[in-house]
């Protein structure tokens, strides 16, 4: 008469668990690799606010006389964001180029973050007498 020997299997063998601990070394890096350049997502909430904010400067410069608007492009702060403000009277023909007529005033807004977490936004407007 044979006996027969009832092994009670529970558990993982070590073979198992090491197979499985390099399958998920394996794993982990490709799913990993999509999720790497998520170091600077706040940078479009800057870039947003920071419009949102020329924008603002901008219209409020716009809706001014001409010699008021020019009084308002100032440099300042809003927070953390830098802004910086040139104006010159330009030319009907080439608004591109410094003139002495009082055709229209260009307005060139720049923002920028001190922390350098953006780069500098500009915003240009013709600001007409």
């Amino acid at each position: 008469m044979m006996t027969s020997h009832t092994h009670n299997e529970r558990g993982f063998t070590l073979i198992e668990i090491i197979i499985a601990m390099v399958l998920i070394g394996i794993a982990v890096p490709s799913i990993m690799i999509p999720f790497s350049g998520l170091s600077d997502t706040k940078t479009p909430e800057y870039t947003v606010q920071g419009s949102f904010i020329a924008q603002k400067r901008i219209e409020r410069m716009a809706n001014k006389t001409q010699a008021n608007a020019l009084a308002d492009c100032n440099n300042g702060n809003e927070g953390a964001y830098s802004l910086s403000c040139t104006a010159a009277t330009v030319n009907a023909a080439d608004p591109d180029t410094a003139a002495t007529s009082t055709f229209a005033t260009k307005i060139i807004l720049t923002v920028s973050r001190g922390d350098g977490a953006m780069s500098p936004l500009t915003f240009t407007t013709l600001i007409v007498q």
